[in-house]
């Protein structure tokens, strides 16, 4: 809060002195001889009530509601979509129906494993005969025989490993399969909306959501963006990257009706530029022109009222909304005007264009701002000229700045506002010089160029007789 007040009165201070500097130079016009010539310049009381006041922000940025937490909802590349079951924009809750696998090819890919399995077993079976056959065999062959024998039976063995294996491999696809045919329906994890969705093939093939974003995951079919926690994204551009900084306070409006605003604050500013989308009249980016853009995130006090995907404006809190608060008339504090007796008037333009005083009745102040409630006295339609010791009724009035005089020479009171450019004229002194801009003999570059004119002992250096009259030399 001392950051907002400190802004405020900065602010506030500006606008007083620069209606004091105003103020200064019609002082000089009217002068102190109460020249009836002289026209004060006088104001409109609308232009400078606070209750009409602009923001004190000066930047807004564009932003929209998106949630805190997305669920990228992925599918098994193995496998076909049969159908999608929602669309984009559609209110899902926790097991939501979401989407289908297509059941059918899983079935007939469920009937053929059973059928390798069966074959597996059948050749198992055989081999096994064989193996007894072999034995049987083995037992009345003669001893050279047997190794051939054996050989036979123990490669039978080898392939009944094999072709169990094959089963047990079998076997596990199957049962994911069944797994599958059983959940062919995927749900939704969590409640939210639906915000983008692939083709409805599976293929990946990206494509722009409602909210114009896009997809880089090709095994996403779609995404669901949490209900509840909203925050708003803004987006700024790096020329006015400073008009902002982590833990400001905000002021979020409608675009629809900028009197129903939300309270947040910037809880992350964005380090990665998004994607240019600067492109010159051949369809190309010009990197040497454009300049890049930065997303920053608020996370709002409440959301009451707020719908995911809606545009707002982001503004600067500076206690704006405070100050919209104020109904009627109030003005700075500068324009009131104490008389001997205690009573409060300012100067307005009167019947026929002449400066007159107006009695008004004071009321609440606002020390952050410096202004106050005129509670009566005072309208919009006034024209109100800010104070001068040197003013006098009857003195004609206008609120044309050219019939003010603005044009004329102005002074300053004070010397310490006295604007740096405003500098005396100096005779320049060439003769220090020659005609190649070296300086002259005895002429070396001093702070005083007069202390350059007289030798060691006080005598005129040589050919320096025809600058000897001279009283001051300007600095450098």
């Amino acid at each position: 809060m001392e950051k907002k007040k400190k802004i405020i009165i900065a602010s506030v201070s500006a606008a007083v002195v620069l209606a004091a500097a105003a103020a200064g130079i019609i002082l000089w016009k009217t002068g102190s001889d109460n020249e009836s010539s002289e026209k004060v310049f006088v104001t409109p009381v609308s232009d400078i009530n606070t209750v009409n006041a602009m923001s004190l922000s000066g930047e807004c940025f564009s932003g929209v509601i998106e949630s805190q937490k997305t669920l990228d909802v992925k599918y098994d590349t193995t496998k076909q979509i049969k159908e999608i079951l929602v669309k984009e924009g559609d209110q899902v809750e926790e097991g939501t129906e979401l989407f289908t696998y297509d059941v059918e090819s899983m079935e007939l890919d469920l009937e053929q494993g059973e059928l390798e399995i069966e074959k597996y077993n059948n050749d198992i079976d055989s081999m096994e005969k064989q193996i007894t056959q072999l034995e049987n065999d083995k037992k009345n062959a003669s001893s050279d025989d047997q190794y051939s024998y054996s050989a036979q039976i123990q490669s039978l063995k080898t392939d009944i490993s094999k072709a169990e294996y094959d089963i047990k491999v079998k076997k596990a696809e199957l049962e994911k399969l069944k797994n599958s045919i059983k959940n062919a329906t995927v749900k939704s994890e969590m409640a939210g909306t639906v915000n983008k969705i692939n083709s409805a093939d599976g293929s990946g093939n990206q494509q722009e959501d409602m909210y114009g974003g896009d997809t880089s995951d090709a095994d996403v079919v779609m995404t669901i963006i949490a209900s509840g926690d909203f925050r708003v994204k803004g987006k700024i551009n790096e020329q006015n990257m400073m008009a902002i900084y982590a833990d400001m306070p905000v002021i979020i409006r409608s675009r629809t009706d900028d009197t129903i605003t939300w309270n947040g604050t910037i809880s992350e500013i964005g380090s990665e530029p998004e994607q240019n989308s600067d492109y010159n009249m051949y369809g190309e980016t010009d990197e040497m022109t454009s300049s890049s853009n930065y997303p920053f995130y608020v996370t709002l006090d409440n959301i009451d009222g707020l719908m995911l995907g809606q545009h707002v404006i982001i503004e600067p809190d500076f206690g704006q909304l405070e100050a919209a608060e104020k109904t009627g008339v109030w003005i700075y504090e500068d324009y009131i005007v104490t008389d001997d007796d205690g009573k409060t008037y300012v100067w307005v333009s009167g019947k026929k264009d002449k400066l007159e005083k107006k009695y008004v009745e004071v009321g609440e102040k606002d020390e952050n701002y410096g202004d106050c409630e005129i509670v009566s006295g005072l309208t919009d339609e006034d024209n109100i000229a800010y104070p001068s010791d040197d003013y006098k009724e009857g003195m004609p009035t206008t609120a044309d700045i050219d019939e003010a005089g603005f044009e004329e020479e102005f002074q300053y009171d004070d010397e310490d506002i006295m604007p740096d450019d405003i500098d005396g004229d100096y005779e320049e002194y060439d003769e220090y010089y020659d005609e190649n801009g070296e300086p002259l003999p005895g002429a070396d570059e001093q702070e005083n160029p007069e202390d350059n004119i007289d030798d060691e002992d006080g005598e005129l250096l040589p050919d320096q007789e025809d600058i000897s009259d001279i009283d001051a030399v300007p600095a450098g």
